[in-house]
């Protein structure tokens, strides 16, 4: 399978598409084929990166897909019904205090900062979301940490969103212990607002400043403190300061796992 097809995830769309036509055509036989074979890519991706990845209807709260291995990656002992019946709701009731309240501030946030900034971009709405280090205690199961991606398939032209994608991926091998939680969204393709943990408020930019990210690409090609030092004009005490910086405010227990954490979250 070709690993940009897996990294973009082209075919999410797709599976909507099929869904709808489904529900429309039952007995096509070309549809259900199509069906199954695009759920089998989604499934295949799931397992290849230990992410457990759900398609949500927002209006009808109903689960379109599912993958298998949402077991191993939750921490749930429920059955597959019943983590539809519950929906993404399911694992929301099993977030401490915080984070709960954190929903609540992000239904205001999409009410009165997304939802009209989507309504008026016209034929360019797009929105992607990306919540790390939320903690997870299923009954009877461990502690899960996790990171969610999120994107809008379906937007309707008020800006509601219709069908919504979330990938979750168990992050805690690569966080720091009572590190933060934080979220950053991306609004039309362009836009970025941010909520952290220690602020608790939503904010516009992103989690990390142009500079932090501008260093953290070099650190990605393989380039040494002096040598950014030298081609951005700073000491190497700023560059270091920088590096703490984005450690303690993204939580990574080091500089290979804050780029991992950054590149899932399109970050860098």
């Amino acid at each position: 399978m070709d690993n940009l097809l897996f990294e973009e995830l082209f075919f999410h769309q797709d599976y909507v598409q099929v869904w709808q036509e489904l529900n429309q055509k039952a007995d096509d036989e070309s549809i259900n084929v199509k069906y199954v074979e695009v759920s089998r890519l989604l499934g295949q991706y799931a397992a290849l990166n230990n992410q457990f990845i759900s398609i949500f209807n927002t209006k009808s709260q109903r689960v379109l897909y599912m993958s298998e291995n949402y077991l191993d990656v939750m921490g749930y002992g429920c059955t597959e019904e019943e983590y539809k019946r519950w929906s993404t709701f399911y694992w929301m009731r099993d977030l401490p205090f915080a984070q709960s309240w954190f929903f609540m501030q992000m239904t205001l946030f999409f009410k009165n900062t997304v939802q009209a900034k989507l309504k008026a971009a016209q034929s360019k709405k797009s929105l992607t979301w990306y919540m790390h280090n939320f903690l997870l205690t299923p009954p009877e199961s461990s502690l899960h940490h996790i990171s969610l991606s999120g994107s809008g398939l379906e937007l309707t032209a008020d800006g509601s969103m219709v069908v919504m994608l979330l990938i979750i991926k168990d992050v805690g091998p690569i966080i720091k212990d009572n590190s933060p939680w934080w979220a950053e969204f991306c609004i039309n393709g362009e836009e970025k607002y941010y909520f952290h943990q220690s602020e608790k408020k939503f904010q516009k930019g992103s989690i990390l400043t142009d500079r932090e990210r501008e260093i953290l690409l070099l650190i990605k090609e393989g380039a040494e403190t002096k040598q950014i030092a030298e081609r951005l004009f700073i000491s190497p005490h700023t560059v270091d300061k920088h590096r703490k910086n984005m450690l303690e405010r993204t939580g990574s227990k080091d500089t290979s796992c804050l780029i991992q954490i950054c590149e899932k979250g399109k970050i860098i």
